[in-house]
């Protein structure tokens, strides 16, 4: 009996050391762990400011450190090409519109010479009618010897005369709507030379537009590399760009997790600064708490990291005329992980 209570104590001693070691097992993995890792604010958006179309630089309306709105015009291109093509296109606008106006009035006048031949050919008919009750009437009296022949034979060559005018006038029928057909499809040709006026004419609009280059969208001007007088084209791609505009009004705040940390780091985790100016009162956009925005969910193949972004609101104060954060400014970020 001794040899079967012996495996039941054994047992009964296991688990008693063992749970107490999963509780404090479970404890440590569940608590919430810090992990410090470096910071650099990157502005939400950032474009470079090229020509799209070939000229000299008449007028820069802003320089670095400007605040800008949306549709502001920055720089002004001088290209007198292009505001000729512009006057060409609306010259020629205007002369496919008289040419449909002029075929419009062919079509009018085909058709009264239609309604003309119509007309004729009703009168021909009963004029027609007339001639044959005339000539079968003179046959009877040539029958009975009342009327000579040659009488006869006059109102047959009447009956001929006017069946070959209604010949001609179905003729002339034919040719009226073969008129009318004609100028309803030149119409048709004109009024679709207005359409390709039109957007030829947009098109050229829309070219001489690009001569005014525009800000995308609200931010401060942060480089210029534009004077006027200067000749730019769109050839120049690699070529350093007019302007940078940012916009930092909501700053990207980017760590860089090492891989072995990279799988603790998830969405919404806690993130405070250190290092910056009054952290305690940094938000994010929405005035809420700092947390993991972004995540890229891959490893860089050059430094074996992971780029968390977060997101803050940066406020500009009137004062100075400056913004809280700067772009490219760095410091130290705590993680909060779960």
């Amino acid at each position: 009996m001794s040899s079967n209570i012996r495996p039941s104590c054994v047992t009964l001693v296991a688990l008693l050391w063992l749970c107490p070691l999963a509780a404090i097992v479970c404890a440590q993995d569940t608590k919430p762990k810090s992990i410090q890792l470096p910071i650099t604010l990157e502005s939400d958006l950032r474009t470079e400011l090229r020509a799209r179309v070939e000229g000299y630089v008449a007028t820069v309306h802003g320089d670095i450190g400007d605040r800008v709105t949306r549709d502001q015009v920055l720089v002004t291109l001088d290209a007198p090409e292009l505001q000729a093509t512009v006057l060409r296109r609306q010259q020629m606008l205007l002369q496919a519109e008289a040419n449909f106006s002029v075929s419009q009035g062919r079509i009018e006048t085909a058709k009264a010479k239609l309604s003309q031949a119509q007309s004729a050919r009703v009168e021909q008919q009963a004029l027609l009618k007339l001639k044959i009750s005339i000539r079968d009437r003179y046959a009877t009296l040539v029958d009975g010897g009342a009327v000579q022949r040659e009488i006869l034979d006059e109102a047959v060559f009447a009956v001929s005369a006017v069946s070959a005018a209604m010949a001609k006038t179905e003729a002339d029928i034919a040719a009226a709507q073969a008129d009318v057909g004609a100028a309803v499809n030149e119409a048709a040709f004109a009024k679709s030379g207005i359409e390709v006026a039109k957007a030829e004419l947009s098109h050229a609009v829309s070219q001489d537009q690009l001569r005014q280059i525009k800000a995308p969208f609200d931010g401060i001007i942060t480089e210029r590399s534009v004077d006027p007088g200067q000749l730019v084209s769109p050839g120049n791609v690699n070529g350093k760009p007019l302007l940078v505009i940012e916009h930092v009004d909501v700053m990207r705040g980017v760590l860089t997790v090492p891989a072995d940390e990279a799988a603790m780091v998830q969405l919404g985790d806690p993130v405070t600064l250190i290092g910056f100016p009054a952290a305690d009162k940094i938000t994010a956009p929405d005035g809420g708490t700092l947390k993991v925005s972004r995540l890229s969910q891959t490893l860089d193949m050059k430094t074996r990291t992971m780029r968390v972004e977060i997101d803050l609101k940066n406020v500009y104060s009137a004062e100075n005329g400056r913004y809280q954060f700067l772009s490219g400014q760095y410091g130290k970020a705590n993680v909060t992980t779960r």
